[in-house]
């Protein structure tokens, strides 16, 4: 069942049997939670009607007797299971209670799990038959580009397109983020319509992944005291620093990735579908562009090296972050390339 499909399940009140959420999107699925309590549960009543399982040792025994339970003073009651981890698991006890149970028409059963196997979905056809069973996927960068403009908009506030692309390169796909993010951008700014990059740049926090990804960038573009300033700042925020050291070496992967596949011929959207998280369309390009400046022993020499000091530092034989500032030195020394 999409998105789509339950929403409209919430808007007519089908909402008895057992539903499923898993996924990465908290919170369009908190959202969706919150909206089916207010559809089905009288006011006030949520002592009585709300009942909460959470984690890997819950009572299954509980739940069930919990299903048979009449709802009081309103028309249904609910009951939330979370990462109790049973419906990752066909030849768990637990999992066989649940798909016998009979729940009535008065009750709506959801199962919440942080992380699933997606291949398990197809020991769940009992759920899809009875309230169905519903994945929330981050969303595609152009859906969520499209979204930001139109809250601009709401917001009265104008914003250039590169600018929300920038903000999504910040945030990432985490509409809880993005959502608060572009409040702060909206509460900085004030009665001024006008949203520029130096808004963004005071408010909105820079991960430990742009910062890094950035400093490649300025790798790559020659301005080495920006790559050690920004090796610094992250020094001085506590990063930690093999986290760094794996950040650049994907990246350079990302880029040696481009750059043979750009050479095989494929296109940009091709290229894209060999990625290991979804990106935008603006930073596939951006990358293959910005592999044109390496050869591809430079960045298999680089990964290489990045490999060597992980490998020194696990060791004991170096210090991690003067690792760090010695691997960046190679990686800025033109004379590599």
């Amino acid at each position: 069942m999409t998105y789509e499909e339950l929403t409209a399940k919430i808007k007519n009140g089908d909402l008895s049997g057992i539903f499923f959420f898993y996924g990465e999107e908290r919170y369009l699925l908190d959202k969706c939670v919150a909206a089916i309590k207010k559809k089905i549960l009288t006011p006030g009543t949520e002592a009585f009607n709300l009942f909460r399982f959470e984690g890997k040792k819950i009572d299954i025994s509980e739940v069930s007797a919990t299903v048979d339970q009449f709802p009081q003073m309103s028309p249904m009651k609910m009951i939330i299971v979370k990462n109790s981890g049973i419906l990752n698991n066909a030849v768990l006890k637990e999992f066989k209670i649940i798909k016998a149970m009979s729940v009535p028409k008065d009750t709506c059963l959801i199962f919440i799990e942080d992380s699933f196997d997606k291949k398990k979905l197809k020991n769940l056809a009992f759920i899809d038959a009875s309230g169905g069973v519903t994945a929330f996927n981050f969303l595609p960068f152009n859906k969520l580009e499209i979204m930001l403009e139109k809250h601009f908009k709401s917001q009265e506030k104008e914003i250039l397109n590169k600018d929300i692309r920038y903000i999504l390169q910040l945030c990432g796909q985490s509409l809880e983020k993005l959502t608060r993010e572009c409040e702060k951008l909206s509460l900085y700014t004030g009665e001024r319509r006008k949203i520029n990059r130096a808004d963004i740049d005071a408010v909105i926090e820079k991960t430990v992944e742009f910062t890094t990804y950035n400093m490649v960038d300025n790798i790559i573009s020659g301005q080495v005291g920006k790559a050690f300033e920004q090796l610094k700042y992250l020094r001085d925020t506590d990063e930690k620093p093999f986290y760094i050291l794996n950040l650049i070496m994907s990246r350079l992967s990302e880029l040696l990735l481009c750059k043979l596949l750009k050479e095989d011929g494929l296109s940009s959207a091709e290229i894209g579908s060999y990625f290991d998280f979804p990106r935008p369309a603006f930073v596939i390009n951006k990358t293959i562009d910005e592999s044109r400046s390496f050869s591809e022993r430079y960045l298999k020499a680089m990964i290489y090296r990045g490999l060597h000091y992980d490998l020194e530092c696990k060791q004991g034989r170096l210090s991690p972050w003067p690792a760090l500032e010695l691997y960046l030195a190679e990686l800025t020394d033109r004379k590599n390339r």
